[in-house]
């Protein structure tokens, strides 16, 4: 999710809250809560526990999706070493940029479309399946006060 990292500042000062409070409130250390609120990136879950802890909805942080195309799409064959992906949100885009410039004989940049999306080969080595995990309340608070030990 793209977050709108001015926005949760300005809810910050307007209800007198700290940086640590909102890291304390969400189980996040301070480097992904800063990573959040320069880049505006976070996972569902991030973006409702910012939401929950500063007193808001996840909706009213949200930044727009601007370039009005909203597919992502990975394509392999069975059995191939490459797939195929293509990528309208940034931050998919900005990390296979990345690869392509670090590792270019593994990573190449296909097309980038007038539609904003931007496709490539990749290895199906690279694609994974990684559920979040699921924290209870007493969890992500025991989470939390270990980072707070730190």
């Amino acid at each position: 999710m793209r977050l709108n990292g001015k926005r949760i500042v300005e809810v910050m000062e307007k209800k007198s809250l700290t940086e640590e409070t909102v890291c304390r409130g969400t189980g996040l250390s301070p480097k992904s809560f800063q990573g959040i609120l320069n880049h505006g990136f976070a996972s569902e879950d991030a973006a409702e526990r910012i939401a929950e802890t500063i007193s808001g909805t996840a909706g009213d942080l949200l930044l727009p999706e601007i370039s009005g195309c909203v597919e992502n799409n990975i394509e392999f064959l069975k059995d191939n070493g490459r797939a195929t992906v293509t990528f309208s949100q940034g931050r998919f885009k900005s990390r296979i940029k990345n690869l392509a410039a670090e590792r270019p004989a593994e990573c190449e940049i296909v097309a980038e479309n007038a539609d904003g999306s931007l496709c490539a080969h990749i290895p199906v080595a690279w694609i994974k399946i990684n559920p979040a995990k699921q924290l209870s309340e007493e969890q992500r608070r025991e989470i939390a006060e270990r980072f707070r030990r730190k």
